[in-house]
């Protein structure tokens, strides 16, 4: 046989070879493919995510979180599962300023590092991080500062790098209150009109003081929904009780935040004298009023009395 028929039958082969190779590549490729994706049908949700301690003192920890490692771990079937202690919750309140944690495991694998999201943005609320692990165990503590509701979405990882497993998502809502007590409708009656330095100066604030020197004084402006920085003169209106034409009626309109303070009547013969209150069955206090209903009888004098305790 010629050379040149020799090369031809050679390259015969060869290319044979390479076509069977293919095949077999191919079907190998599609065997995998197709074991890989019944596997992933069996994937196992890890379920139970909860506190690794009980909640002793003011210290807050974690609440279950269903967890689904979708590593090799998770491909080859393994049931990795996070025991509940303690009956945790998925909320927490804490005190802006005080100490908090939030602890949390996985049984079979330790988590080596954690995420937080708000609003899809990597992030915790002010004070607070993420700690750990210690043997597995992680920790969101720390010391929040500002007040709010914070819906946290959190994630544990096996690895730093957090590419071999992950947790499937979990909400914990916290709430962080405010250390200070709330202000009082009087309080935030007087913000409206001083700020700063100025809302701890008695001469502005205080309740018996009149800034603006109208002779009333600040808790009676504020009943009568009036403005302290400026000179007002007493609202009310006079007139014949049209129930009653032996009455005078004096309707005065009052400011409906100041409903929990003491609002009256007194009476007296004259401005000198001792100031007597008037009985109850000749006043009526709505909402937003009250109104003083007497006999039309010789000379009293009449002012309207304000009681904050």
């Amino acid at each position: 046989m010629e050379e040149t028929e020799l090369a031809a039958v050679a390259v015969g082969v060869i290319e044979e070879k390479k076509m069977k190779f293919q095949i077999a590549y191919e079907r190998s490729i599609n065997v995998l493919a197709s074991s890989l994706a019944m596997l992933a049908q069996r994937l196992p949700f890890l379920k139970n995510l909860t506190p690794i301690f009980g909640g002793a003192g003011s210290v807050n920890f974690a609440a279950p979180l269903t967890v689904t490692f979708v590593g090799t771990h998770a491909l080859s079937g393994q049931s990795i599962t996070i025991v509940p202690v303690n009956g945790a919750t998925d909320t927490a309140t804490v005190t802006a300023g005080d100490q908090f944690v939030w602890a949390f495991k996985a049984s079979n694998h330790n988590l080596a590092t954690a995420s937080g999201e708000i609003d899809g943005i990597e992030q915790l609320p002010a004070g607070l991080s993420f700690g750990g692990p210690q043997s597995g165990i992680m920790f969101l503590a720390g010391i929040p500062t500002e007040p709010g509701e914070y819906a946290i979405t959190i994630k544990g990882y096996r690895q730093v790098n957090r590419f071999a497993g992950t947790t499937a998502p979990y909400l914990l809502t916290l709430t962080v209150e405010s250390g200070e007590d709330p202000l009082t409708p009087f309080q935030e009656f007087v913000a409206t009109f001083w700020s700063g330095d100025d809302l701890s100066d008695p001469l502005l604030v205080d309740p018996l003081a009149d800034p603006d020197q109208d002779g009333i004084r600040n808790v009676m402006e504020f009943v009568l929904d009036l403005d302290p920085t400026k000179v007002d003169e007493m609202p009310g209106t006079f007139g014949v009780d049209p129930e009653d034409p032996e009455k005078m009626r004096y309707e005065v309109p009052l400011n409906i935040a100041a409903g929990a303070i003491a609002v009256g009547f007194e009476e007296g013969a004259n401005l000198e004298t001792d100031w007597q209150d008037v009985p109850s069955e000749n006043i009526t206090r709505t909402e937003s009023s009250i109104v003083l209903s007497v006999p039309i009888d010789g000379k009293k004098f009449y002012r309207l009395k304000v009681v904050m305790e």
